[in-house]
């Protein structure tokens, strides 16, 4: 039996907001802050994203200036020093993205579920830059095609983004996994799809939500390990009723 075909999302999952560029953009202000507390950062802005999502009817109300300004903020930057760099890191992301940065271990884990025969792609929430941003990050070889909301014309969770890379790619619901971080639009609208979902939880914040979650990717390859063995033991949809 072949392992599922593997759809990726990209921000949170592969890329990640430049936590060296934010660094020293606030160190040149004086303002001094450990780069993985950014990391660590952007995943506590998607939890509270999530928490209110989960129990409102309505979008989380944020600008991308918002974003940026309230992840250094939960890195431990001061008010006054976040907002005095957001404006520069928002022109920077206006002109090359601040998502151009990754781990290490993204493209060890991806080499290792390449070379093990997994098949795999990006579905992602994007401006139109992901595949870019997957460029300069060296990940693209090792995936199949890049499906970017804003070229597909439809975001997740909304099912019709991941059925049009189904259709694209010659593949059923059944055939794939999805996996990311975002569980309001990657668990959500995946199980929508009727695709099977893991999710990414790397700082433990979701041990109280239905599914499977992992600290990051570098879990994926035993995880599918597992699936295989014993598929029943994995709960991969549960957000289908959502």
């Amino acid at each position: 039996m072949p392992y599922p075909y593997l759809l990726l999302d990209a921000g949170g999952t592969l890329v990640f907001p430049d936590q060296e560029l934010i660094t020293e953009t606030l160190a040149a202000q004086g303002c001094k802050l450990d780069s993985e507390r950014v990391y660590e950062a952007h995943f506590q802005l998607v939890h509270q994203y999530d928490v209110h999502l989960r129990g409102a009817a309505g979008p989380y109300p944020i600008s991308i200036g918002t974003f940026y300004r309230d992840m250094m903020v939960h890195a431990g930057a001061p008010v006054a020093a976040a907002e005095g760099v957001v404006d520069r890191l928002v022109a920077r992301h206006d002109e090359i993205s601040l998502w151009t940065y990754t781990k290490p271990w993204v493209i060890e884990t991806l080499e290792l579920l390449k070379s093990r025969g997994v098949r795999m792609s990006v579905i992602s929430n994007s401006d139109g830059r992901v595949r870019q941003q997957l460029e300069a990050c060296g990940i693209t070889p090792y995936l199949e095609t890049v499906f970017d909301s804003h070229i597909v014309g439809v975001e997740k969770p909304d099912p019709a983004i991941f059925l049009h890379a189904l259709d694209h790619l010659g593949l059923s619901a059944a055939e794939c996994l999805y996996v990311g971080d975002f569980y309001s639009a990657d668990v959500v609208g995946a199980n929508r799809a009727g695709i099977g979902s893991v999710h990414l939880d790397p700082l433990g914040c979701y041990g109280d939500w239905p599914g499977i979650h992992l600290r990051d990717i570098r879990a994926l390859p035993d995880c599918m390990a597992q699936l295989m063995a014993d598929p029943a033991s994995f709960e991969l949809f549960p957000a289908r009723g959502c």
